[in-house]
């Protein structure tokens, strides 16, 4: 019979405030702070420094959660996207936490995020040096845009900005320009009506890693590796070249001129300004102005140092024209012999300048402060206009490298100059430790949980991954509570011996000098008389518990009182260092694992040798010991796990496990069962009896340190380098091995198949062939392409939506043979034939009792708006045919008008050259244009007697 087992599946994750890699985001009101928090955003309380809410994704069948790249909020909304270390894109609303459009266009990590001013519209760009342009409201892409040689750092719209402007701004691409930048150090113009590269700045001389276009829409600065800080000037003239509209307000499309003269007007949008050079030395990371109209830009580097620069105003900016403008005649006067008269009217041009060609960027920017936090900085974010108050001309969060995020604000005196020196007025960082997790204990009753970092330790609650209390100390590699679940034991690198009180958060008198190198492991004695400790200084310590006086300092005179304390008993001499140590549960044998690639077992009572295990090829780092004191596993920094037997000291098997070094190792109580942890990011649970691996639990996003069992094994408890702390609960659904393997196979295979990149170059050469057979130009080196991109989802829609096309072209042949057939009323009630049917024969079962069109268009409805593209790309021309066919009678009968637009125009771009050479065709595209013309205007009619209304 096969052995069933019970799954465990990850319930919660806490620990981690803010991670690094995403500069956090301000909502409309700034009292939350949105942070990503690795694979999802936590949403932070500012003022009261708690987290309000927790957007985890849904869970995977297969595979971690990916961790958030970057994060970018529409302005005037609750709409947060999110980008992802696999290149897909989540949409939050902040309001009720819910997530609903899952965007996926890229093949690698996300490291460029930008709303437009109105939110309709989306930018992303990534590792694999594609730009691509989304359509928030119909979710779906827009176009895909190559031509950067590396990584897209940042990309951001140029548009008119609503308030300047006097009008909302445009919620669609037409007259839109898009601005990217890149590690290949230039800087490109995008015009999104032709989808061209119009302009490429390459004069910059370093790699660009980010920027941004100030309030108004007419300065675009650029931050690169160097120290110089570049400002651009935004041309406005590509205003005029939008799309124009007929007498019912639809957009016309543009004429080969009016695209020509687009793409002029784009090539022309950047105009330099000028450098000016920075005070850090170090490269930029994030670049910003502050939006809530305090004239400032931010400009962060990798360093520990935010720039704030100041804009100067209109007329300051006036005062220093006229200045230069002053100077250059008086240098003039003084030649005036040497001009002529074409000079003079030079200068009569150059006076009457009214932008003033002669400023340059450090005319525009002055360093106003810079905002110096202890640790490094990874990104900031303003606050919005609501948070400002008198006396303070900007409030910005600054995200660390620690785990942690401040608010400093910027002051400003009664003439409105800026404070020279910031104020940090509140730091975030009581749920998680600064560095990496490593080591942590469970409470015999497990509610209390205790982790090690360094600088301290931290208590938590399990259940809900609330922090209780945080206790400096020193840095933490092992621990372990003591009987009564009140007071814990750490050993710290410095070979001190830390006692805790988890219950009063404070630390008692322990014992500094327990050791004279890092104390490695701590094991607790059976009978809860005292504990093991493993050092750095080849020693193995035995320790009692004991009461200690404590003088009172507030209580002079009195008689002090009384606290755990610790006893050094005994001392074993190892002759290599020792990595772990544990005692077994009976209380007779102590077994240590040593640098030399061994572990040797003593006897407990007499310290007297009893076994040395050979075997490992490298040190084993870790082991634990079974419940019933039968196996002692091994885990070592060759990445296998030994499985012994503590009667003989025979090795029963060997097997790899990690694809890294195995970093700890914990039975299951009462069972042969075991968790493992590996640099490799991974969990995994064994069954030490038949030495095969059951589950493979990922969640960690960096080297998994530590783990810990629950007293009856009901959940596991994990920490690692990514400073998350995970719980994983024992759930009530069985599961078999074998069954777990071939998920394992099939999703590393279904991962190979939808990886393929064959697909890019088919669509690049189908654009080409389409945009040559269509008269016009083919972008060069393809530089637009289809947004979204092969994956699973796509060809399980594809698959789905040719299997309801055959289905639906049985079910017309069969009717056709029907009719063909001429009997008598014998015959045709053979073929089921009731007159009081529409077509005289049954509804067939197998399209649930639908048409065939209908049939196929519910298949067509289940796929996503972002899949739809990708999944008729894959279908064949004859089914593209048929569904085109399809369309016709959907249109007919007014179903769907939006969808079967949209299906129609895609088809016949994908499949333009088949169409014009397939005599089948011409009747179905005659029969569609005159309908999609008709339904389209009846929509457009009615969307627009709606908006009226409202």
């Amino acid at each position: 019979m096969v052995k069933a087992y019970l799954r465990y599946e990850q319930a919660r994750a806490f620990g981690v405030v803010a991670s690094p890699e995403a500069p956090p985001v301000y909502d409309d009101t700034g009292k939350h702070l949105v942070t990503a928090a690795l694979e999802r955003l936590a949403v932070w309380d500012v003022r009261r420094g708690v987290e309000a809410k927790s957007l985890l994704p849904p869970p995977r069948e297969s595979g971690a959660l990916p961790a958030v790249t970057r994060i970018a909020r529409a302005e005037g909304s609750d709409l947060v996207a999110a980008g992802h270390s696999d290149g897909t894109i989540r949409l939050w609303s902040l309001d009720d936490a819910s997530t609903d459009v899952l965007l996926k266009g890229h093949r690698s990590e996300v490291t460029a995020l930008r709303f437009n001013a109105s939110g309709s519209m989306l930018v992303s760009g990534g590792k694999d040096t594609n730009v691509v342009v989304w359509d928030v409201v119909a979710e779906t892409g827009l176009c895909r845009l190559r031509g950067h040689k590396d990584q897209v750092t940042d990309a951001v719209f140029a548009e008119a900005d609503a308030t300047a402007g006097g009008g909302a701004p445009s919620t669609g691409s037409s007259g839109v320009r898009l601005v990217t930048c890149s590690k290949d150090a230039t800087v490109k113009v995008w015009d999104l009506d032709t989808q061209h590269c119009a302009q490429t700045v390459a004069a910059l001389g370093a790699e660009c890693w980010s920027m941004d276009v100030d309030p108004t829409g007419r300065r675009l600065a650029v931050g690169t590796s160097d120290d110089r800080l570049h400002l651009f000037a935004v041309n406005r003239g590509y205003d005029d070249g939008e799309e124009e509209a007929d007498e019912n307000g639809a957009r016309v499309p543009m004429t080969q001129a009016q695209k020509a003269a687009s793409i002029a007007d784009a090539s022309n949008l950047l105009t330099p300004v000028g450098h000016v050079p920075r005070s850090d030395k170090s490269r930029v990371s994030h670049v910003r102005f502050d939006r809530a109209g305090g004239g400032l830009l931010g400009v962060q580097t990798v360093g520990r140092a935010i720039e704030v620069w100041r804009v100067r105003s209109a007329s300051e900016k006036a005062k220093r024209l006229k200045r230069k403008q002053k100077r250059r005649r008086e240098k003039e006067k003084l030649r005036a012999k040497e001009r002529n008269a074409e000079e003079d009217q030079t200068e009569t041009a150059w006076d009457k300048d009214a932008e003033g060609e002669g400023l340059t960027a450090a005319d525009e920017l002055e360093l106003a402060t810079v905002v110096r936090p202890k640790a490094k900085t990874r990104g900031f974010a303003w606050a919005p206009r609501q948070r400002r108050r008198p006396g303070i001309r900007a409030v910005v969060a600054v995200l660390l490298d620690n785990n942690a995020f401040e608010e400093w604000e910027i002051g400003q005196d009664a003439d409105g100059v800026v404070a020279e020196e910031p104020t940090k007025i509140r730091t975030i960082d009581a749920q998680g430790h600064r560095a990496d997790v490593r080591a942590l204990a469970l409470s015999p009753d497990d509610g209390t949980l205790l982790t090690c970092s360094n600088k301290g330790v931290k208590v938590w609650n399990p259940e809900d991954g609330a922090c209780l209390r945080s206790v400096d100390g020193g840095y933490g590699l092992c621990a372990a509570f003591a009987p009564g679940g009140r007071h814990a034991v750490v050993g710290t690198k410095s070979g001190a011996l830390e006692i805790v009180d988890t219950q009063a958060g404070v630390q008692l008198s322990g014992m500094r000098d327990a050791h004279a190198g890092a104390v490695w492991g701590v094991a607790l004695l059976p009978d809860g008389s005292g504990f093991v400790t493993a050092s750095a200084d080849k020693t193995v310590k035995f320790f009692e518990w004991r009461l200690v006086d404590v003088e009172d300092d507030e209580d002079e005179g009195g008689e002090g009182r009384r606290e755990l304390g610790i006893a050094h008993v005994k001392t074993l001499q190892m002759a290599e260092d020792v990595l772990s140590v544990k005692v077994t549960p009976d209380g007779k044998l102590l077994s240590v694992s040593l640098l030399d690639n061994t572990l040797k077992v003593f006897f407990v009572d007499s310290l007297k040798f009893f076994l040395s295990l050979y075997g490992h090829r490298l040190p084993a780092l870790c082991h634990d010991v079974s419940s019933d004191s039968q196996l002692l596993a091994s885990g070592g920094a060759d990445k296998n796990i030994r499985i012994w037997g503590l009667d003989f000291g025979d090795c029963h098997r060997s097997v790899f496990a990690h694809e890294d070094s195995v970093t700890s190792i914990a039975f299951v109580p009462k069972t042969h069962y075991l968790f493992s942890t590996g640099k490799d990011r991974l969990v995994k649970y064994w069954d030490a009896d038949k030495f095969e691996p059951l589950l493979t639990l990922q969640g960690h996003h960096a080297s998994a340190w530590c783990v810990a069992l629950s007293t009856r094994g009901e959940f596991a408890v994990t920490g690692g380098h990514d400073r998350a702390i995970r719980v994983w609960e024992r759930t009530d659904e069985p599961f078999f091995v074998d069954e777990e393997k071939e998920k394992r196979l099939e999703s590393l295979l279904e991962e190979g198949g939808a990886e393929d990149d064959g697909d890019d170059d088919r669509i690049a050469a189908a654009a080409r062939e389409n945009a040559s057979a269509n008269g016009g130009v083919a972008p060069a080196g393809a530089e637009a392409g289809m947004a979204g991109r092969k994956t699973l989802e796509t060809l399980t829609a594809a698959d789905q939506i040719v299997d309801a096309l055959d289905e639906g072209a049985e079910d017309d042949d069969d009717d056709d043979a029907a009719d063909a057939v001429v009997v008598n009323s014998a015959s045709l009630s053979a073929y089921g034939y009731n007159p009081s049917y529409p077509s005289g024969l049954p509804p067939n079962p197998l399209l649930m009792g639908q048409s065939p069109e209908r049939y196929a268009l519910s298949a067509i409805e289940k796929v996503r708006a972002a899949d739809l593209e990708q999944a008729v790309l894959a279908l064949p021309f004859s089914s593209a045919l048929t569904l085109l066919d399809y369309l016709g009678g959907w249109l007919e009968a007014g179903e769907k008008t939006e969808l079967t637009c949209r299906l129609a125009s895609l088809i016949v771009r994908l499949h333009y050259v088949q169409l014009g050479a397939t005599h089948r065709a011409r009747a179905v595209l005659l029969r569609l244009r005159p309908l999609l013309r008709k339904r389209a205007k009846e929509l457009r009619d009615l969307m627009g007697f709606n908006l009226a209304g409202m």
